[in-house]
């Protein structure tokens, strides 16, 4: 009796001590690594489906001790089955190729796709209506933009109800995704049609109000970097096509990938035809590409920035009077209890109000560097985490008490987001989850106004003198 009550004594002795020794052992994470599989979507800037952002790395919620009182948005309009640029310069004359390979006894089977092009054999072109499909909203481009806005009336259960209206230029793929949009919304939101006058509340298109704006910024070093990245590709995928490969193919392959995914809502078998490494290059010719037209490396880009930013600051310093100073005109419409505002827009919008931030760019000289010869790999300027389709950029203003519940006590921060993730602002990021105190924003929009604010003048809007005179009249 006693050895065995010895016995159940050790053993549970055994067990005790084992238990305290596996609780002083750290639970090791997962490799960062494990699992891990390279997605081509995430490195497409301007043609991949929607996803949020990691950005910084900050909680997409609002800070500890803080609420969003009030959101302004700019967002880029749902999937498209192409742009007209983009199909007549890549896509389309690959597609002439491939319809060339059509056997004539089966009328749609192709000949001669080997390797990791012999899916083409079968394949089925999802642009097969040029004339009607493009620039237009896809089916699945209608679907994403009811998600994204679930995603948005989730962040702001209390704000979205108090919006009345929202803005769309005249395009219909940004009419058609704003009226996708309004479907999940509590509430009837009118939608207003913007125009070009940019000192307009309506006016969230600033390109297309500059004369001195073209989209041809970038062309040649693109192409420069284009010729030397698509050689080896060219390569090693001609044993497998019985047309002759040339680096506008390869493009246009690559934006297929984009393209097709987006339309029907699975990534094409496209994707897989290249390699991880290939993928980056096609990001860094875009990116390349984007600095010039719509970035750093414009100089119109910050004066096509800051009048979206300062409409939006003067907008925001009239909530909560009197706790503001009215700075605002005639442009600011009153105060209806609105706190949730969205306008629609184009890819090039929420660059130019990035670039006017600096949210990009990188206190290293060098980073900024867009050699056309190599990857910069260490490069800031990363579009594809801003413009996918349905990619935006937005203003919060926090509200935001640590000490009381007396209303005396709040204080009133800003903080930017980009695809769902905050991208604290470079010269202003010391307030919580490195928000912008809201008087050094408004400071800072000012100073940005005084410097970049010669928008017709920069734009060469007044070059002609008659219409000079109808702008005076």
């Amino acid at each position: 009796m006693f050895q065995l009550g010895s016995i159940l004594v050790c053993i549970a002795l055994s067990q005790f001590y084992t238990s305290v020794q596996s609780a002083q052992i750290p639970l090791l994470p997962q490799s960062h690594t494990e699992g891990y599989e390279f997605d081509p979507l995430l490195h497409l800037p301007g043609i991949s489906p929607y996803f949020d952002a990691i950005g910084s790395g900050l909680d997409h919620g609002a800070p500890r001790f803080c609420e969003v009182t009030a959101a302004s948005y700019l967002i880029r309009h749902a999937a498209i089955y192409a742009n007209d640029d983009d199909y007549e310069k890549y896509i389309e004359p690959f597609f002439k190729k491939l319809n060339g390979t059509v056997a004539a006894s089966s009328g749609t089977r192709r000949q001669g796709w080997k390797g990791p092009l012999s899916f083409f054999e079968k394949w089925k072109n999802p642009i097969d209506d040029p004339e009607n499909q493009m620039e237009k909203i896809t089916p699945q481009g209608i679907k994403d933009s009811k998600k994204v806005g679930k995603h948005l009336l989730s962040r702001y259960p209390k704000l979205v109800p108090t919006t009345k209206t929202i803005y769309a230029d005249k395009k219909s793929r940004t009419q058609d995704t704003a009226k996708a949009f309004v479907r999940v919304f509590p509430q009837e939101v009118e939608i207003v049609e913007m125009n070009l006058n940019r000192t307009s509340f309506h006016s969230q298109v600033p390109h297309k109000a500059c004369n001195a704006f073209t989209k041809k910024p970038g062309d040649d070093e693109q192409g420069e970097f284009v010729s030397k990245y698509t050689v080896p590709i060219v390569a090693r995928l001609q044993p497998y096509s019985p047309v002759e490969l040339e680096e506008s193919d390869i493009m246009g392959l690559q934006q297929l990938c984009g393209y097709e995914s987006a339309i029907n809502g699975k990534q094409s078998d496209i994707c897989n035809v290249f390699t991880d490494d290939e993928w980056m290059a096609y990001e860094y010719a875009w990116d390349l590409k984007y600095s010039y037209m719509v970035g750093h490396g414009n100089p119109l880009s910050p004066y096509l920035g800051f009048p979206w930013l300062n409409t939006t600051s003067e907008l925001m310093s009239k909530f909560h009077a009197p706790r503001h100073n009215a700075r605002h005109n005639g442009d600011i419409p009153d105060d209806d209890g609105q706190r949730f505002f969205l306008s629609f827009t184009h890819r090039e919008v929420p660059p130019f109000i990035a670039t006017a931030l600096g949210l990009f760019n990188s206190s290293n000289a060098h980073v900024e560097e867009f050699p056309t010869d190599r990857i910069n790999w260490s490069r800031s300027w990363r579009m594809a985490e801003l413009i996918p389709f349905l990619g935006h950029i937005g203003i919060e203003k926090l509200t935001c008490n640590a000490l009381s519940d007396d209303a005396v006590d709040d204080k009133e921060y800003v903080r930017i987001i980009a695809n769902s993730a905050p991208r604290p602002i470079p010269q202003c990021d010391d307030g919580p989850g490195a928000s912008c105190a809201f008087h050094q924003f408004v400071e800072l929009v000012d100073r940005g106004m005084q410097e970049y604010g010669d928008f017709d003048g920069i734009c060469h809007n007044y070059d002609d003198d008659e219409e000079k005179e109808k702008e005076d009249l």
